[in-house]
């Protein structure tokens, strides 16, 4: 039924592209010609690209203190249509009408066509432009999901490489300034982007906007106001994505499309987003902390809505994941695990929280649940009614243990809905005219995925690269780019005060439990504050293990406060990190 639009989706990427710009501003504010809000994987694709087609007068603005956003966390690669890799590996290459089908299919029709054309087709070019960066992308899982050849993970690989390109063509992303509002001038064109940085507030005069802001999984008070049902649900820990973008463009008359549809992982282990339970469908029980089974625990879908709404009815919105050697030693035994499975299972053996017992009796009482109650819900496991071929048919393996519990509770992964954008990358009134100077990028475009995100991180790079392109079409057809012109901003952060510590003088050593194993650091205190914190053993996967070094260490010694936030996508190690120096400090 849909098939006209897939037909006709090639042909409108060649549409012509929207035109006119403002002039800039004349207030004697900072000036760029664009700015880009949001350093994850889309705007510093867009800030890659707009280099390469001439704007260097370009600045991004991020709200947290390092880079990457959720894109860190972005375990899949980039669904890609036919690659040098593919004909290397002799799979099977696409046709870009496949993905696009594919998408909708898997988006229960709710995402727009077009937008998947433009992702479908544009995605071979990114993986021959990030590997002209020197970032190869050969690994295929399943038929055509490319991942970096050197076993990185995907999501920090991207953003390595592209705030990489950032620093070598002297594009500033500017660290802890959130975007709060954008101006647009009589006539609605975007005229400029007001900031509160470290130095306080101030006005950006600019050209152009691409927001690359990301969607509002971490905004508690939002998801619960669109979908009642999640309230109290855990969202991603350390993450900047708020609904920022999608507030200030709402402001200025966007319209936006499926925010209703929010990607959920229905059992992670409570300290990652990440720690998907990868055994869940094998026979694993949820039980409450009343010690009662109340849910089918088997889903195709790690989004399952119906788990997660029923984990939240219960006590503390949360449950306890139960299983037994046989299944585990099943699950372990496995030669060829999924990548994803078996970083998660790693992760999770190493968190602390399972819980381990050679009897249900013992077990229960680790759980603080009652014991009684809990030994007859694994007895009646055949007869509950509740479902679950796989629990039936492992029910007897419930006889022998040793036992195992872990907690778990739904996690908001992502959210689809966003703002309504076209084919350039610009966002669209509730009229279905274009903002003029306004342009989105990834997650915060609510019209291309639908309910279902299955493109990977192709979406951030192909729509960052499309908005900065047409940016720039954009501003050339109203007078032209611009050299940037330094500017003095009073106030600035080197006024700030200083952070003191108070910390005994000396130098000492601690350790504490990464996401992989033991992490070990050496910590010197001088006058009272932490001076230098170096690891002297670690066994962390090297880039997740990139972003604690470069950024969370930092923020340890700038703060001198043990408590800083940890960095998104490497919350274990960084928690690792805190451990060992609270350790060293006889603070553990």
């Amino acid at each position: 039924m849909k098939k006209k639009a897939f037909l006709l989706a090639a042909a409108m990427l060649t549409s012509a592209l929207a035109g006119c710009v403002t002039g800039t501003g004349k207030s004697g504010n900072e000036q760029y010609d664009i700015v880009i809000v949001g350093a994850g994987g889309a705007g510093l694709a867009a800030a890659a690209e707009a280099h390469e087609n001439g704007a260097d007068n370009v600045v991004v603005l991020e709200k947290m203190s390092f880079a990457g956003g959720s894109t860190t966390m972005a375990f899949g690669g980039m669904n890609c249509t036919n690659s040098r890799f593919m004909e290397e590996q002799n799979k099977k290459p696409e046709k870009p009408i496949d993905l696009v089908d594919r998408i909708y299919k898997n988006g229960k029709g709710f995402g727009d066509p077009r937008m998947g054309a433009v992702v479908a087709m544009e995605t071979p070019n990114v993986i021959e432009w990030l590997e002209g960066f020197g970032s190869e992308w050969g690994k295929i899982r399943y038929n055509d999901l490319h991942c970096p050849t050197d076993g990185t993970i995907p999501g920090v690989e991207l953003v390595r490489v592209l705030k990489e390109q950032a620093e070598k063509n002297g594009i500033e992303i500017r660290y802890n300034t959130p975007a709060t509002e954008i101006i647009a001038d009589e006539d609605g064109r975007v005229s400029g982007v007001k900031v509160e940085g470290p130095e306080g507030e101030y006005t950006i005069d600019t050209s152009a906007v691409i927001l690359a802001t990301g969607g509002f999984e971490s905004n508690e008070e939002m998801i619960a106001e669109i979908a009642p049902g999640l309230k109290n649900i855990h969202m991603a820990p350390s993450q900047g994505n708020m609904g920022d973008g999608i507030k200030m463009a709402e402001k200025l008359g966007a319209d936006t499309v499926n925010m209703d549809l929010i990607q959920l992982s229905s059992a992670v282990v409570p300290f990652s987003i990440q720690m998907q339970l990868p055994i869940k469908n094998n026979g694993v029980i949820f039980v409450n902390k009343e010690g009662k089974r109340f849910t089918n625990e088997y889903s195709k879908e790690s989004s399952d809505r119906r788990i997660s709404e029923d984990i939240l009815k219960q006590t503390d919105a949360e449950a306890f994941a139960i299983y037994n050697e046989a299944i585990y030693s099943e699950f372990m035994a496995i030669e060829e695990k999924d990548f994803f499975d078996e970083y998660r299972m790693t992760g999770i053996d190493n968190s602390d929280m399972v819980m381990k017992a050679d009897t249900i009796e013992e077990l229960a009482k680790m759980m603080e649940v009652d014991a009684k109650t809990l030994v007859e819900t694994v007895k009646n496991l055949k007869t509950d009614g509740i479902g679950n071929e796989e629990v039936i048919a492992k029910a007897d393996t419930y006889a022998n243990g040793p036992f195992y519990a872990v907690p778990v509770t739904p996690g908001v992964m992502d959210t689809l809905g966003g703002l309504v954008a076209d084919t350039t990358g610009r966002v669209l009134n509730k009229d279905g005219a274009p903002i003029k100077g306004l342009y989105a990028a990834g997650e915060v475009i609510g019209n291309t995925q639908g309910s279902y995100y299955s493109v990977g991180l192709g979406e951030a790079v192909v729509f960052g690269r499309v908005s900065a392109r047409n940016a720039i079409e954009y501003i050339n057809d109203r007078g032209g780019l611009t050299e940037h012109v330094a500017f003095d901003r009073k106030d600035k952060e080197d006024k700030k005060e200083d952070a003191k510590g108070n910390f005994k003088d000396g130098t000492y050593t601690g350790k504490g439990k990464g996401n992989n194993g033991e992490i070990e650091v050496e910590v010197t205190v001088k006058d009272g504050n932490i001076t230098s914190i170096e690891v002297l053993n670690q066994k962390e996967t090297p880039n997740i293990y990139a972003g604690a070094e470069e950024k969370f260490i930092p923020s340890l010694i700038e703060t001198q406060d043990l408590e800083a936030d940890a960095v998104s996508g490497a919350t274990n190690s960084c928690n690792g990190i805190r451990t060992a120096v609270k350790n060293a400090l006889g603070l553990e």
